[in-house]
């Protein structure tokens, strides 16, 4: 395999597993007391030391050699699952112990995010920069279907989530393999000094870069509000009554929907009128999530929840090419790092959000709620941001 074929599979294997936890600990966590809350509690914990600590991570992977900042933080990831399944094995598990482990592994991400999205630019030359970063979100969905339908069949098959826990941290681990048996194209070495000015150095970047500035903080409070996967458990369990299977299939449902737009943007990448894309696949996206919160067959939830990720990756892939080629290459950590802490909270913190408004009004009505903000959002944003508006590639 190809460099960058081999880096691929080995992010597949480590998100899948990220994926794996996620269903078992969202199962796990609401089958605890019914509370939509502690759905919330989940992302919180998850948000808050990336909020502190995304920066550091960015500078750190500007600084130092991002193949082994990578398997360091993963290797700590795998850690964490085997203390969640010794825990639960041994009937020990608390809903506490869970958000503990859950808050360092906020802390890991922190400083493997960073290093992930900058290492794919030390894989390929700059020629083949935005297929790579395209064939990036394609894997990555993949994973993320897969993942959700491996996790719930195995909590399922298992009767609980110990031997999850226990084959996520297997399945990080064979990615750790092959991380390490990838080759760079080239490096990028930083030769300033660590110090405060350059902490900030990405976030000043991303501020005057308006356009990205832009496309980075719509991605954030549309899926901020119109993300409903954190409610998922609670629509599986008390909504559709179909069981942690069938909130396999439903968490599924976006990946699946992402990956068929990511493979085709690969192979057809937006060459004009990025900018328009960009809103009318965000409003739809808020079209979509009203219309899950509203439906009460599985079918159609499944083909709304579709929806919903199929246009949500038309803004992952104009971001995530606009991140890597309108930032100098020495940047590209910090910037990264910017970019990890909007994506945090548009998910670990949108997770927090959906969890407070599903206590306050409901499940039902948070999602529909949400989908409204973000249509909102796109609206407000293409009026405030007109550059990003009239953007053609």
């Amino acid at each position: 395999m190809s460099p960058l074929q081999t880096y691929l599979v080995a992010r597949f294997l480590t998100t899948m597993a990220y994926q794996i936890e996620a269903l078992a600990v969202g199962w796990q966590v609401y089958a605890f007391r019914k509370n939509p809350l502690d759905l919330g509690w989940v992302g919180l914990v998850q948000f808050i030391p990336m909020l502190a600590l995304s920066l550091i991570g960015g500078q750190v992977a500007d600084r130092f050699d991002r193949k082994k900042i990578l398997t360091l933080t993963y290797l700590s990831w795998i850690l964490t699952v085997v203390l969640m399944a010794i825990a639960t094995g041994t009937g020990k598990v608390q809903l506490e112990l869970l958000l503990s482990l859950l808050f360092i592994q906020g802390i890991i991400r922190a400083f493997s995010n960073p290093a992930a999205h900058a290492f794919v630019t030390q894989v390929v030359p700059e020629t083949d920069l935005k297929k790579a970063v395209a064939l990036g979100a394609s894997v990555w969905q993949v994973s993320t279907i897969f993942g959700p339908l491996v996790g719930g069949v195995l909590y399922g098959a298992f009767g609980g989530a110990t031997w999850v826990y226990a084959i996520c941290g297997l399945c990080s681990f064979s990615g750790i393999l092959l991380l390490l048996k990838v080759k760079e194209f080239k490096n990028e070495p930083v030769k300033e000094k660590f110090n405060l000015k350059e902490l900030f150095s990405g976030v000043r970047y991303v501020w005057n870069k308006r356009v990205l500035l832009g496309c980075i903080s719509l991605d954030l409070f549309a899926v901020l509000f119109g993300g409903a996967t954190a409610l998922l458990p609670a629509y599986a369990a008390d909504i559709l009554h179909i069981g942690p299977s069938g909130l396999g299939i439903l968490r599924a449902a976006p990946a699946l929907g992402a990956i068929g737009t990511s493979l085709f943007l690969a192979k057809y990448p937006i060459k004009e009128r990025a900018g328009f894309w960009l809103f009318t696949h965000v409003t739809l996206f808020g079209l979509a999530t009203v219309g899950f919160g509203l439906s009460r067959g599985v079918m159609l939830s499944f083909l709304f929840l579709f929806i919903t990720g199929a246009t949500d990756m038309v803004s992952v892939v104009i971001r995530m090419t606009l991140v890597q080629t309108a930032t100098p290459a020495y940047l590209r950590g910090r910037v990264s790092s910017v970019n990890s802490i909007f994506i945090s909270a548009s998910n670990e913190l949108g997770e927090f959000e959906s969890g407070i408004t599903a206590s306050w009004f409901g499940v039902i009505p948070a999602v529909v709620i949400g989908g409204i903000g973000s249509i909102l959002v796109a609206g407000v944003w293409a009026w405030r941001f007109p550059e990003l508006r009239k953007m053609q590639e």
